[in-house]
C-alpha cells in the first residue's frame, strides 16, 4: 500500500515538473512583450533637388531698359533743316513708349534751336528713324547733337508698324542740297481707323552717313491694312538710301 501510494505522488510530481517546463517558452515570450517595429533610414539621394531650369532662371532675369542712338545727322536746304536719329531698343520683352527726341542742330559747331520729336514707340529690338523740322532758326546746319527721354517701359501687345520698298524720287537741287520724297508701302495691319501714325525717312550716301530726312503725319483712312504712302524729305547731299519707319501716336 505504502509503496503504492509513493509511487503515485512519485507520478503526480513528475506530472507538475512537465507541466512547469512546458510553460516556461511561454512565460518568456510574455515576459518579453511584443518587439517594436523595426525603423529603417533612406539613404540619401545620390540625385541633386529640383532647381528652376536656366532657361527659367533666365527669363526671370531683369530687362535691359536702354534706348541707344545708333547714328545721328541733319539735311539742310535753304531755310529748312532736318535732323535725324536712328534709335535702337536694347530690350527684348519691354517697350519704350513716348520717347522724344531732342535735337540741338549745330553750325560749325555752335548750337542753334532745341527741337523735340514726336513721341513714338519704340518696341523691343526695334530700331526706328526719328526726325524733328526747323525752319528759318536752322539756316545751314551742319550737325545735330542728340538725346532721349522714354516716358514709360512697358509690355505692350502686337508689334510696331513696318514698311517695305522705299524709293526716292529727287524734287530739286539734286546735284547737291536739295528736296525729294520717298515712298514706301506702310503696313497697318494692328491700326485701328482714325489712329495718327507718325511717319519718318532718313536718307544715307553711300558711306552710310545720314545726309537727311524728314517726317509727316497722317490718319490712318481704314482699319488695319497696308497704303502706299510719301515722305517729303530735305537734304545736304543726294542719297544712295532711303529708310521709312513708323509709330502710332504714342
Amino acid at each position: 500500500c505504502h509503496c503504492t501510494t509513493a509511487a503515485m505522488a512519485a507520478g503526480h510530481t513528475i506530472g507538475a515538473m512537465r507541466r512547469i517546463l512546458l510553460s516556461l517558452p511561454l512565460l518568456l515570450l510574455a515576459g518579453c512583450g511584443s518587439p517594436h517595429p523595426a525603423t529603417t533610414t533612406a539613404p540619401p539621394s545620390s540625385h541633386p533637388s529640383a532647381s528652376a531650369s536656366p532657361s527659367a532662371q533666365a527669363s526671370a532675369a531683369p530687362d535691359v531698359d536702354r534706348i541707344d542712338v545708333v547714328s545721328s545727322g541733319v539735311g539742310s536746304y535753304q531755310l529748312v533743316a532736318v535732323p535725324v536719329a536712328v534709335l535702337h531698343n536694347a530690350a527684348v520683352r519691354t517697350a519704350a513708349t513716348a520717347v522724344i527726341v531732342h535735337f540741338i542742330p549745330t553750325r560749325g559747331g555752335q548750337p542753334l534751336t532745341p527741337l523735340a520729336s514726336s513721341a513714338v514707340i519704340v518696341y523691343p529690338g526695334q530700331s526706328l528713324v526719328v526726325t524733328a523740322n526747323c525752319t528759318d532758326t536752322c539756316n545751314n546746319a551742319d550737325g545735330a547733337t542728340v538725346s532721349v527721354a522714354v516716358g514709360a517701359w512697358t509690355a505692350i501687345p502686337g508689334g510696331p508698324i513696318t514698311t517695305s520698298g522705299p524709293v526716292y524720287a529727287c524734287g530739286g537741287g539734286c546735284g547737291g542740297h536739295g528736296y525729294g520724297d520717298v515712298t514706301a508701302t506702310v503696313q497697318g495691319a494692328n491700326l485701328a481707323q482714325g489712329t495718327r501714325v507718325d511717319l519718318f525717312a532718313g536718307c544715307m550716301d553711300g558711306s552710310g552717313r545720314i545726309v537727311g530726312g524728314g517726317e509727316r503725319q497722317l490718319t490712318w483712312p481704314q482699319p488695319g491694312g497696308s497704303l502706299s504712302l510719301d515722305v517729303p524729305v530735305i537734304l545736304s547731299a543726294q542719297p544712295s538710301s532711303c529708310q521709312v519707319a513708323a509709330s502710332a501716336a504714342a
